[in-house]
């Protein structure tokens, strides 16, 4: 196990305590029942352990769902007007090419093309997206490194890197870990 570090600030380490600890021993899981009788669970922090949480993992993967389903749904109607205007162009009135079954081949080619090209959409989009969430995932690991790594000194009521002679106060944590 390693000494503690020393307060860049006071030089003492007798009043620097790991910020993991500061955080566990601040956060508590709360289950409530509330006003209407319904259960509810959640997090409550302490002011510091808020202060000094870590930071949050990157997600986003579902934004990439929302957006093929989006495509895909504005797909549809922009099939059904695509349709009406070829059957115009080919001088029939729709019902006569409803009944006669060219009405439905037509709108399954456009919605069959629409849908590929909400799907080539999406991948591309995943694809230039990729590279983004990688560097944010690597930052992410960097700043938990960090966080780890990190310490406060109760005398002086400032958070540090072990080994770094830069201290912030708790509403500035947040820079440490980007540095």
């Amino acid at each position: 196990m390693s000494s503690q570090p020393v307060c860049p600030c006071c030089r003492s380490p007798q009043a620097t305590q790991r910020v993991a600890a500061i955080v566990a021993g601040g956060t508590q899981q709360v289950r409530v029942i509330t006003a209407d009788l319904v259960p509810a669970a959640g997090v409550a922090r302490t002011n510091l352990a808020q202060l000094l949480a870590p930071p949050r993992q990157p997600g986003g993967g579902w934004l990439i769902i929302v957006l093929l389903l989006g495509l895909l749904l504005l797909s549809l109607p922009a099939s059904c007007m695509i349709t009406t205007v070829i059957v115009g162009l080919q001088g029939q009135t729709f019902e006569a090419a409803f009944t006669s079954g060219a009405a439905e081949r037509i709108f399954a080619g456009v919605a069959g093309v629409g849908a590929l090209i909400a799907v080539m959409i999406t991948v591309g989009i995943v694809h230039l997206g990729e590279r983004r969430r990688r560097e944010a995932g690597e930052q992410w690991n960097r700043q938990i490194a960090r966080w780890q790594q990190s310490w406060y000194c109760h005398r002086c009521h400032v958070a540090f890197v072990a080994g770094s002679a830069q201290a912030v106060a708790p509403e500035q944590f947040g820079r440490l870990l980007t540095v």
